[in-house]
């Protein structure tokens, strides 16, 4: 079994979004599947031209000739696709979104309609990895990925994980402080959720209730937070005078 990971996240291998898929894909790995993370600030992705020649003059395949080709394929080859993002502006990053938009010519152009009232484009392929979701916010508090969820439900995945105050997986924590164990229990939940994945595909509601838990109060999170902006406001303010 193959999983692969595209982390959306500007910050790279240093994001917030690696610190949550490092440990999923570690329970991955343990449970006998291959796994990658490809970091798409790495990559060469040019943007969406809307010319369609990938469904009229050159059926699935971009015009384009950049890094898409080679991360279609990679794609393709798996059995589970995991795509990684922060939030930016209530949504996914621009990177993952560009990458979205670059995978139109897996689909068709013909238009189908589904009972519910909806519209589609068929696949181009028979077969289409299962998706999950990694998701993390700056923001304490559940309605900052209000959007991103219509977005996820649409594409029914394995497992969406939607974890705030993601900038305390970052942050160095007091030693002894009981955030320190909560952080621990939530990465180990994330290493059974990837062991369930491979093994059961499908992830038990106590992992996914266990990898949501609350990791600091609202209050002590931003208060951590906003100190540490002031600090370095700061620090900018006494360097330039």
């Amino acid at each position: 079994m193959k999983i692969t990971v595209f982390n959306g996240s500007p910050r790279g291998r240093t994001s917030n979004s690696h610190k949550i898929v490092e440990p999923l894909l570690a329970g991955a790995r343990e449970a006998g599947a291959e796994t990658e993370e490809i970091f798409l600030i790495e990559k060469e992705i040019k943007y969406c031209r809307g010319c369609f020649s990938c469904w009229t003059i050159t059926p699935g395949d971009c015009i384009i000739k950049d890094d898409m080709t080679e991360l279609i394929d990679k794609y393709l080859d798996s059995d589970y696709v995991g795509m990684a993002t922060p939030i930016y502006g209530m949504y996914m990053t621009a990177l993952l979104k560009n990458f979205w938009d670059r995978m139109l010519p897996l689909a068709t152009p013909q238009i189908h309609k589904n009972e519910d009232g909806t519209f589609y484009h068929k696949g181009r392929v028979t077969k289409f990895s299962r998706l999950f979701f990694v998701t993390n916010s700056g923001f304490p508090g559940e309605y900052n990925f209000e959007i991103l969820k219509g977005f996820v439900k649409m594409v029914d995945p394995v497992l969406t994980i939607y974890r705030n105050c993601g900038e305390i997986l970052s942050t160095p924590v007091i030693e002894g402080s009981p955030v320190n164990d909560k952080i621990a229990q939530f990465k180990e939940a994330l290493r059974r959720a990837g062991g369930e994945i491979v093994r059961e595909g499908k992830v038990n509601p106590e992992t996914v209730e266990k990898i949501h838990i609350r990791l600091i109060s609202d209050e002590e999170y931003m208060q951590g937070a906003n100190k540490e902006w002031d600090e370095k406001l700061k620090k900018r303010t006494n360097s330039d005078s």
